[in-house]
């Protein structure tokens, strides 16, 4: 019985380990799709680089001004600009009031559609971040930390 066991492990685990590989290749092929060719990690922080724009990914958080133009100076210029301008985001002691305007109907359905309709839309009153999250979700606390 618990070669069995062993067996069907080790099928999951070769599944599992497929799966993973799967999505990180789907990933890339989609990025690549969007136009961007290559990704750079600065101080914590994943930028998607294409050939004229750097655009931050701050998942689980979401923010306007995500994109930076791509000057004379390059590419990676562009990243330290771009993480400059977030600061305030990343630092931010997020104070998280959930949306219920309905100039705001645009984020709640993004919510909605990014989760199946169990997110709901927020926005910090201090640095007008964005966050998406449901009932098993925590919201970031201070930039894009959780604190447990």
């Amino acid at each position: 019985m618990t070669f069995i066991v062993r067996i069907m492990n080790e099928d999951l685990d070769k599944q599992l380990d497929h799966l993973e590989r799967t999505l990180a290749d789907f990933e890339i092929a989609a990025k690549q799709a969007l136009g961007f060719v290559r990704t750079v990690r600065y101080r914590d922080v994943s930028f998607d680089i294409s050939r004229r724009f750097v655009i931050a990914d701050l998942a689980p958080l979401a923010f306007f001004h995500l994109v930076e133009h791509i000057g004379t100076d390059g590419a990676e210029m562009a990243v330290i600009r771009l993480y400059e301008r977030l600061m305030p985001l990343l630092t931010c002691r997020h104070e998280w009031t959930k949306l219920r305007r309905v100039t705001d109907e645009h984020m709640r359905n993004l919510a909605n559609d990014m989760s199946g309709g169990n997110s709901h839309s927020y926005l910090c009153k201090h640095c007008t971040a964005y966050a998406f999250g449901g009932p098993n979700t925590p919201l970031p606390v201070k930039g894009r930390l959780v604190v447990q």
